[in-house]
């Protein structure tokens, strides 16, 4: 049977995930933050982050909206802060090139009580060709929201955090367990669920200023995926109340994945913010790497025994 095997080379310079969030200053301040991981293996290491990068407010009628920073209702946020992101890993790569950026934007906006609140959204295409589990990924871009409702708006909240981003790759048939949760500046409870991410920009409009209206679309899952399963298997993937993530994928490839948490005082949702991210499911038992080391401590034209050590990745080392 034919195995697909997915390594960093196989990407082009997409966009892999990110999010939006905001945090509450005080008198009508609020700091806009938006995150977004390309890959950068292959392409223009500064060809994938908009500056600017423009964020469209919208009000519950879905008008957009006059700022302080921007104007037909977008912030500009300019100049990213690009960082190399550790590549997280439940396996040996076997020294492959690996290479994620993340690329940090932040503003300060004045947002002041709003009856029915606010929604700030980012679109940008497109996301990875190779995705197994959604239709027409070549043609799917990515919207990055966040909802500040009244209550919030009136109470200063500030959005989750999440925590590091997640392992890049995973092995096939082995399990994951992953610690996915936010903190909260305010003390809410929070509330963790897969979610499907939104649709956003598309090829021939790759970079829309101002971005579109809400409501978004959600990306379209390619059957037998969804949801109740999103990497394959019986072992599905799923998030419990603490934010830990597990379930043991079965089928080798690259999977879109989406994480809400929902913010809730006494009772009442207040807020909601969206992380998408990628998973890339590979055999890591074919990362095996021959890499032997001689013993030269000794060197001699008669020596004929030489120690050899077997340093090979993946399979553990034997003399």
């Amino acid at each position: 049977a034919s195995m697909l095997f997915i390594l960093p080379d196989a990407f082009a310079t997409h966009i892999i995930g990110g999010e939006l969030t905001y945090r509450c200053l005080g008198n009508d301040q609020y700091e806009i933050t938006l995150i977004v991981y390309r890959d950068c293996e292959t392409g223009n290491p500064e060809a994938i982050f908009d500056d600017p990068a423009v964020v469209g407010i919208f009000d519950s009628r879905r008008n957009q909206l006059q700022t302080n920073l921007g104007f037909l209702g977008m912030i500009l946020l300019k100049s990213p802060d690009i960082d190399l992101v550790s590549v997280g890993t439940d396996c040996d790569l076997g020294g492959e090139s690996v290479c994620i950026e993340r690329g940090t934007y932040k503003a300060i906006v004045d947002l002041p009580f709003l009856e029915g609140g606010y929604q700030l959204a980012y679109q940008r295409c497109c996301r990875n060709t190779t995705l197994f589990n959604i239709i027409e990924p070549t043609e799917t871009g990515a919207t990055f929201t966040t909802i500040i409702n009244d209550r919030a708006l009136l109470e200063c909240n500030s959005a989750p955090e999440f925590g590091e981003w997640p392992p890049i790759y995973i092995c096939v048939n082995e399990a994951i367990n992953y610690d996915h949760s936010a903190t909260d500046p305010d003390g809410d409870s929070l509330v963790y669920s897969l979610c499907t991410p939104n649709l956003g920009a598309t090829r021939s409009h790759p970079i829309p200023q101002p971005p579109g209206s809400p409501p978004y679309e959600p990306v379209i899952w390619k059957a037998p995926y969804g949801l109740d399963n999103l990497l394959g298997g019986d072992d599905v993937l799923r998030i419990d109340q603490n934010g830990i993530l597990s379930g043991t994928p079965n089928t080798l490839g690259q999977f879109l994945v989406g994480i809400c948490v929902e913010e809730y005082r006494e009772g009442e949702l207040i807020s909601t913010t969206r992380r998408d991210f990628e998973y890339n499911v590979i055999d890591c038992e074919l990362l095996a790497i021959a890499d032997f080391t001689i013993d030269t401590s000794v060197v001699c034209a008669d020596v004929v025994d030489v120690s050899i050590f077997n340093a090979a990745k993946g399979m553990g080392g034997d003399t």
